[in-house]
């Protein structure tokens, strides 16, 4: 394990700073029509089919009541639907409709601008370092998650 020194005690912060900024731009090249989270919410229903609303909840990292408020917003402008268990008439899923795909299309193209400009200079090289070095970082992150 490497030792604990400046550079190291830096990221958090860098990251978060990252983040946030990555954020306002995205919110600032789509104003108020969607939110980082109602994409995360597309992209998710849409690679992983239908999901509980406490699945998807886990998936993105918020709350249940979080999740209900966003399907609800989502359901409201027809881009995800509810629909019933086959197997048990109690539970419900949250699937992406036909135009919640076309929307979600219509996001990834505004998002794939955004991130193009935002890393834009920046070595092949580089991003692959940055992708090998998260992916390691949240596999070592999903254990301490299951300690807990």
């Amino acid at each position: 394990m490497p030792e604990t020194n400046s550079h190291l005690l830096e990221l958090p912060n860098l990251f978060r700073t990252l983040v946030k900024k990555m954020s306002h731009e995205w919110n600032r090249n789509m104003g108020d029509t969607f939110s980082m989270t109602q994409f995360r919410t597309l992209y998710m229903l849409n690679e992983r089919g239908p999901q509980k609303a406490a699945e998807l909840a886990d998936l993105l990292c918020v709350t249940s009541g979080a999740i209900t408020g966003l399907a609800d917003k989502l359901i409201e402008k027809g881009l995800v639907g509810r629909e019933r268990s086959e197997d048990d008439r109690r539970v419900v899923y949250l699937r992406i409709t036909d135009p919640g795909k076309q929307v979600l299309e219509e996001l990834r193209e505004k998002q794939k601008e955004t991130i193009a400009r935002l890393f834009e200079g920046l070595p092949e090289e580089d991003i692959l370092h940055l992708k090998r070095i998260f992916t390691t970082l949240l596999e070592r992150v999903e254990p301490m998650d299951k300690k807990e």
